[in-house]
């Protein structure tokens, strides 16, 4: 495996397999809604999931890309699946805010249907809760459910 496809692993992959292990122990609607996958790594943002048109996935970026220009964007999120992004473009960069504002260059954050499981290292636990009180205030909408790593 060259270290292209390990990173793409590593930074998408894995942490989606991860949260959608957690999801499946829940009942799931008739219709699965749409999965909105960012992650945070140094500076880089990858964003991945579904949508439900090439116009739907271009708004989720173009929000992204105003919110930062210190970030290199990369996209891969699925056009023309027929399930909407979970959340708005506005959430979805209110979101991504929190992580900036915070600081955290190690974020992964899978948003499904009304629920984020949120995955970070942050440098101590008055961070991790800083973090965890920008995240449910981003998105009040949603479920949090995260696993912070403290590093200090």
């Amino acid at each position: 495996m060259q270290l292209p496809q390990r990173v793409v692993v590593g930074a998408l992959v894995v942490p989606a397999v991860l949260a959608s292990v957690g999801l499946a122990a829940r009942p799931t609607p008739a219709v699965p809604p749409g999965q909105l996958v960012f992650a945070v790594r140094a500076s880089e943002i990858v964003l991945a999931g579904t949508a439900a048109s090439a116009g739907e996935r271009q708004e989720v970026v173009d929000a992204v890309r105003a919110l930062t220009a210190a970030h290199r964007i990369t996209d891969v999120i699925t056009p023309d699946a027929g399930e909407h992004v979970p959340v708005s473009p506005a959430v979805a960069v209110s979101l991504l805010a929190a992580v900036l504002d915070h600081d955290v260059t190690d974020f992964t954050g899978v948003v499904r249907g009304k629920h984020l499981t949120a995955s970070a290292r942050v440098a101590d636990p008055e961070r991790a809760g800083a973090l965890s009180d920008a995240l449910r205030s981003a998105a009040p909408g949603l479920r949090v459910d995260e696993d912070f790593t403290t590093t200090g």
